[in-house]
Order: structure tokens, then C-alpha cells, then sequence
């Protein structure tokens, strides 16, 4: 398998991760974007820092996502079994037909 495939498969991943972590530093979804085709043979070994350094950022990320969810998890947690206050009166209800 040529080199030239992989380098573009990690161009498609590293174009996800940056998708992904702009995202999170917006507070906005993650784009849907879909997984890159992976070519048939194995990573050039010239290619091999940039797969490693790409991998070390998709952990970074998942870290961050499940740090996220444990707090969401936390929140409510402690919101179960609250009851929510009694809305404000806004007004009287008036039978205008009557």
C-alpha cells in the first residue's frame, strides 16, 4: 500500500480530531463526519509518529468526553429525586365564553 493512501487517511483523521475539539471548545455537537476508509496494508513506518501523535490526541479527547460525562452523571445524581418549585402564579385564568 503506498504511502500517499495512509498520509491521506491521517489527513481525514487529523480533520475529525480538529472537527471534534473545536466542538468542545465551543460547546457545540460534534460535526457527523464519516470514518475514514483505512487502507489494505500496513502504516509506513515514515508515517508512524504521525499515527502515534494522532492517537495520543483521539485518548486526549476521549479523557476529556468521559471526564464530561462523569460530571454530567454527578449533576444528576444530585438533582434525582428533587422536586422541581412550584411555578410563579403568571395570572388569573379567565372563561371569557361564560
Amino acid at each position: 500500500m503506498s504511502s500517499e493512501s495512509w498520509d491521506l487517511t491521517l489527513d481525514e483523521i487529523e480533520a475529525d480530531l480538529v472537527a471534534v475539539e473545536d466542538a468542545l471548545e465551543q460547546g457545540t455537537p460534534a460535526p457527523e463526519r464519516p470514518q475514514p476508509a483505512f487502507p489494505a496494508g500496513p502504516i509506513p513506518a515514515e508515517l508512524g509518529a504521525r499515527a502515534e501523535a494522532l492517537l495520543r490526541r483521539s485518548r486526549d479527547l476521549e479523557a476529556r468526553a468521559a471526564k464530561e460525562i462523569d460530571g454530567i452523571r454527578e449533576c444528576l445524581r444530585a438533582l434525582a429525586g428533587r422536586r422541581p418549585p412550584a411555578p410563579a402564579p403568571t395570572g388569573r385564568i379567565v372563561d371569557v365564553g361564560a
